[in-house]
């Protein structure tokens, strides 16, 4: 644990603040909220996604648990735990797990992301001889069953089980999924971890400008690289050295810890690159909240590539200092991509459960989370569809109210849909 880098009191508080956040996304079932992404966003139904938002809640809550030994954290896990439980379908699969693409079932890399919250809690409760662990699990397990019956195709995960592309990204999760299973069941599963390994290393681009980027083979001509996709592929590997060096893995961290480290600004992180040639600081799109998932990987990426301190506690300072008075954090900025307006699109500000458990977890390898935390209301300027208006926020609702007053979108939250959804003409 790196929690004797960098411990500030007011970051404290803004974890504080972020832990205080989730509990008011939470309904009786599970953790809820709209979605905002670059591919997609799901601003219809907000009801309970069982995606990767979980990997994100559940190990954050573990990591806080295992430095401090308090059992609310523990109890918290657990809750997140039991949401997966009751939520797995017959079929092995999740309901709702499918982020900007929800409601429905199926989604990668977010089930397995999903698993590998479950199989750390098992470990942890395992290690505890509480016997609860054989529920989560059990749960992972016949998820895992499922994923490898519809995505393993011989070679690498496929991106669905109707698209045969190898995203490394995707295999990198299910990488660290399927070491976390085979650790606790004792079953050889190194077949299947060698070719999501085989996937991922082909994908990075080892010369040139972009050195150390991951390429979505999705994106098929564009090749297109994300930071957070390269971050995830860099957790997987870090995972899978600490039961078997790999000097191939050592030269893919250290390429990547320093195409990570580039795309480091003064104020939060790029998306990535175009493979042609147009990086992606031209568009401008930034990352916020999902920068944490840089900080993580480069932090425990440090045993094993030389990090410099001074880059680590600059991306540290820039996450904790995103998180809002009210909690929040914001996903993005222009998230539109094309216009010019200095005012931000209401989908940046827009705050998304599973976005924000990537700074949670990130920021609580560091410290503990403030014991009270007051959310104060947000009201901010912002923009939709080049019109004028306001973000609002507080425990109960978030809303896109024009300078009339007029509510375009508001949902309170818990809820599965919005009560008002005016955003288009």
């Amino acid at each position: 644990m790196p929690a004797e880098l960098f411990n500030h009191p007011q970051a404290t508080l803004a974890l504080g603040r972020l832990e205080a956040w989730l509990d008011t996304m939470r309904s009786s079932r599970g953790y809820t909220g709209p979605v905002a992404h670059w591919w997609d966003s799901c601003l219809i139904y907000c009801g309970v996604a069982l995606d990767w938002r979980y990997e994100g809640i559940l190990i954050g809550y573990l990591n806080l648990y295992r430095r401090s030994q308090n059992r609310r954290w523990l109890e918290k896990a657990c809750r997140a735990g039991d949401d997966l439980v009751h939520g797995q379908l017959p079929d092995g699969h999740y309901w709702n797990s499918s982020f900007e693409h929800n409601p429905q079932p199926g989604g990668t890399p977010h089930e397995a992301a999903a698993d590998i919250g479950l199989l750390e809690l098992a470990e942890t409760l395992k290690a505890e001889n509480d016997p609860a662990w054989r529920r989560y699990f059990e749960t992972a397990e016949r998820n895992l069953n499922r994923l490898l019956a519809v995505l393993w195709n011989g070679r690498g995960f496929q991106d669905q089980p109707d698209n045969p592309v190898l995203v490394a990204n995707k295999n990198a999760t299910l990488l660290e999924a399927l070491l976390l299973y085979q650790s606790l069941s004792g079953h050889d599963l190194s077949h299947y971890i060698h070719g999501a390994l085989r996937v991922i290393l082909s994908a990075q681009v080892r010369d040139g400008w972009r050195a150390g980027a991951t390429v979505h083979c999705g994106t098929f001509r564009r090749r297109i690289s994300f930071g957070i996709y390269t971050a995830r592929c860099m957790s997987a590997l870090i995972r899978l050295m600490t039961v078997e060096d790999n000097p191939a893995c050592r030269e893919f961290l250290a390429l990547a810890a320093g195409y990570l480290i580039r795309l480091i600004d003064e104020h939060s992180t790029l998306l990535g690159h175009y493979g042609y040639g147009w990086p992606w600081r031209q568009m401008p799109m930034r990352w916020v909240s999902p920068s944490g998932e840089l900080l993580r990987a480069l932090t425990l990426a440090r045993p094993w590539v030389d990090i410099p301190m001074s880059t680590l506690e600059r991306l540290y300072t820039l996450c904790w200092q995103a998180i809002r008075p009210s909690g929040s954090v914001a996903t993005a900025t222009n998230l539109a991509a094309r216009g010019t307006d200095s005012v931000p699109d209401f989908r940046d500000l827009l705050p998304v459960v599973g976005w924000c458990d990537k700074l949670f977890r990130a920021l609580s390898l560091f410290h503990d989370p403030a014991a009270t935390a007051s959310l104060m209301p947000l009201r901010l300027p912002c923009r939709w569809r080049g019109r004028r208006g306001w973000y609002v926020e507080d425990r109960e609702c978030i809303a896109l109210q024009e300078e009339s007053g007029e509510y375009r979108y508001l949902w309170r939250k818990g809820d599965d849909y919005p009560i008002i959804m005016n955003l288009w003409p």
